[in-house]
C-alpha cells in the first residue's frame, strides 16, 4: 500500500470510527435517556391515580363522620334517622347509599332490628327503607360486626351488590358509641366503584400498558387485560393508596423504546451515508492526490469536506425573526449554535467546545445533538444543560469541555427561561435604544462536572427587544496590535444598531470585527445569534 493511500485509509478509519462511537453513544444514551423518562412518567401517572383513590375516599370519610355527632343529638326521634342518611347520599356524588343500623332492640317501639337506610334509584331520587329484619340480619355482617368489635371506623373489603345496583360496591363504617364507651349503632356508607375502576382501566401512558388496581386484601379491582404482555422487560410502578389498596401500572419496555429505535435508525441511516460520503471523497482526492503526489493539497482537501459536513450539521436556514453566523477559525470549529421550534417556544443554544479543530468540532456536534433530542422532548433550559453534561461527561478522558447559553423563549410574550453554563452573557438590546448584558448565575461549563444542578433564570422582555448570543470569539477578536474588540465596543456597536433586524445586525456585526481587525488572522471561532421579540415575529 502506498503512502498516501495508507494516510488516506487512517483518516477514514478514524473519521468513520468516531461517527460510529458517537452514533453509538447518542443511541445507548437515548435509550437510556427516554426510559427514565417513561419511568418518571409512568411514577406521576400512579401518583395521580393514589391521589384520586384518597380523594374520593377522604370526601366519603368525612362527610360520615362529620354526620356521627348529629346520630347522638337525635336519638329521641328514631325517624329522623332517615333524614340523616338521605342528607348523605344526597350531598355527596360519591355515596349511593347510607344506613344507621342498631343494636337489638335499641328502640322498643322499633322492634329488634331498626337500620336507617336511605339510597339513590336509578332516577338519582333518595329512596328510604327499614332494612333490618329476619332476612337481614345485619348484627353479623362484617360491615356491623367488625367496627363493632375494633371500636374503630374501617372500609370494608369491594364486593359485588348483587341483586341491587349490579355494581362493586365498598361500605365506610364508623361505630357510633354512648358516654360509656358501649356501641350502640354504626353509621355507614356506600360507595359505588363502577367510574373508578373503569378509569382505572382507561389509564394507558404508552401502548400496551395496563393498569391494575388490588384491594387491601389483594383482591382485583381492576384486572389485567386478557391480552396484557407477560414479557419480562416491563416497567411496572406501584403506588398504595390510604385505605390500603394498589395501585400497579405496567408498560412494556419495547413500547417505550420504539421511538428511541426510530431515532436510532435514523442516526444509523445518517451515519452510513455520511461514511459513504466520506469513503467516496476520500476515494477521489485520493486518485488527485496520487497523480499529483501533494499531500499537503490532500490534507487541505479532506479539511474542507470536513468543513461542509459540519456546516451542514451545525448550520440551517433560520427563520426572519433570527440572526446567524458561524465562523470557524479553521477549517473545522469547536463553536455551534442551533434552534427548536416546538409549541409556539423558540429554543435556541450557542456552545463553545475547549480545544480547536476536529476534537472541538466533535465535542461540540455531541453537544448539538444533546439539545437537539432534549429541545424536541420539551425540556427547560436547565434539565436541557443537564442532559448535555451528562452526556459529554461519559468517558471524557480528553478532560474537555463546552461553554453553554441555553434559552426557551415565547416570542409572543417575551418570556425568556435560560441557562448559563460558563459562557458569556447575552446582549439584550431594548426597543428605545441602549444595551445591556443579561445577568446569569454561575453555572459550570458542560461535561466537566458529572451530576452537576445548574440554575435555570427567566424573564420577561416587551416586544421590539434584540438579544444576541455569541461565544467568545467575538470579543477577543484581535488585530495586529493584539488589542480585542472587547465587551464595552460590543455594547457600543449593539446599541447604535439596536433597530437593525436580527440579520441585518448579524451582517453589520461580521462587518464591524472585519474592520477591527484589519486583516489580522483571525484566532478563535466566531459564532452569533440574535433574535427579535415580538407577537407578529411568530
Amino acid at each position: 500500500m502506498k503512502p498516501v493511500e495508507r494516510i488516506n485509509f487512517a483518516v477514514v478509519a478514524v473519521t468513520a470510527a468516531l461517527f460510529l462511537a458517537i452514533a453509538v453513544l447518542v443511541a445507548f444514551s437515548t435509550s437510556r435517556m427516554m426510559e427514565s423518562e417513561a419511568r418518571s412518567t409512568v411514577e406521576n401517572v400512579v401518583k395521580a391515580a393514589v391521589g384520586r383513590i384518597d380523594r374520593q375516599m377522604a370526601s366519603v370519610e368525612s362527610a360520615v363522620e362529620n354526620s356521627a355527632w348529629i346520630v347522638g343529638e337525635r336519638l329521641a326521634d328514631p325517624d329522623y334517622m332517615f333524614r340523616i342518611t338521605g342528607e348523605l347520599v344526597q350531598n355527596n356524588p360519591f355515596i349511593v347509599g347510607s344506613t344507621i343500623a342498631f343494636e337489638p332492640n335499641f328502640f322498643p317501639s322499633k322492634g329488634y332490628y331498626y337500620s336507617a337506610f336511605s339510597y339513590k334509584d336509578e332516577k338519582g331520587e333518595i329512596k328510604r327503607i327499614q332494612q333490618g329484619g329476619e332476612t337481614f340480619k345485619y348484627h353479623g355482617m362484617d360491615w356491623y360486626r367488625i367496627p363493632k368489635e375494633t371500636r374503630k371506623s374501617s372500609w370494608c373489603e369491594p364486593y359485588f351488590d348483587a341483586g341491587g345496583a349490579e355494581v362493586m360496591m365498598c361500605t365506610y363504617s364508623v361505630p357510633l358509641m354512648d358516654k360509656d364507651g358501649n356501641v350502640y349503632a354504626v353509621l355507614t356508607s356506600d360507595v359505588a366503584l363502577d367510574d373508578l375502576t373503569r378509569h382505572m382501566a382507561t389509564i394507558k401512558p404508552y401502548p400496551n400498558s395496563y393498569t391494575v388496581l388490588l384491594s387491601q386484601e389483594g383482591k382485583p379491582l381492576v384486572d389485567a387485560p386478557a391480552d396484557a404482555t407477560t414479557a419480562q422487560n416491563t416497567v411496572m410502578i406501584a403506588g398504595k393508596a390510604s385505605n390500603g389498596w394498589t395501585v400497579e401500572l405496567i408498560c412494556p419496555l419495547s413500547n417505550i423504546l420504539q421511538s428511541a429505535r426510530s431515532l436510532v435508525l435514523r442516526i444509523a441511516l445518517f451515519s452510513i451515508v455520511g461514511l459513504g460520503l466520506i469513503f467516496f471523497v476520500s476515494w477521489s482526492f485520493s486518485t488527485r492526490l496520487q497523480r499529483a503526489t501533494v499531500a499537503n493539497e490532500r490534507l487541505s482537501s479532506e479539511l474542507g469536506i470536513a468543513r461542509k459536513i459540519q456546516s451542514s450539521v451545525l448550520a440551517r436556514k433560520a427563520p426572519s425573526y433570527l440572526g446567524t453566523t458561524l465562523r470557524p477559525a479553521r477549517e473545522v470549529g469547536g463553536d455551534f449554535y442551533d434552534f427548536h421550534e416546538k409549541d409556539g417556544l423558540l429554543y435556541f443554544a450557542v456552545g463553545d467546545a475547549s480545544g480547536k479543530g476536529i476534537p472541538a468540532a466533535l465535542f461540540a456536534f455531541l453537544a448539538d445533538a444533546g439539545f437537539r433530542m432534549a429541545a424536541d422532548m420539551g425540556l427547560s433550559p436547565d434539565e436541557i444543560v443537564a442532559r448535555i453534561n451528562a452526556l459529554l461527561c461519559r468517558d471524557n478522558s480528553a478532560c474537555m469541555f463546552v461553554t453553554l447559553f441555553v434559552g426557551r423563549l415565547n416570542l409572543s410574550s417575551g418570556r425568556l427561561e435560560y441557562c448559563n453554563a460558563g459562557h458569556m452573557p447575552l446582549v439584550v438590546m431594548r426597543p428605545g435604544g441602549g444595551a445591556e448584558f443579561l445577568p446569569a448565575k454561575s453555572n459550570v461549563a458542560a461535561g466537566i462536572l458529572d451530576g452537576y444542578r445548574y440554575t435555570m433564570q427567566e424573564t420577561v422582555f416587551e416586544p421590539g427587544t434584540k438579544l444576541l448570543a455569541y461565544t467568545d470569539g467575538v470579543t477577543e477578536a484581535e488585530r495586529s496590535d493584539h488589542e480585542q474588540y472587547g465587551e464595552k465596543r460590543l455594547l457600543e456597536f449593539a446599541s447604535a444598531h439596536a433597530k437593525d433586524t436580527p440579520v441585518g445586525f448579524v451582517e453589520q456585526l461580521e462587518r464591524d470585527l472585519d474592520a477591527f481587525a484589519a486583516g489580522a488572522e483571525q484566532s478563535d471561532d466566531i459564532t452569533a445569534l440574535a433574535v427579535l421579540v415580538g407577537s407578529d415575529t411568530v
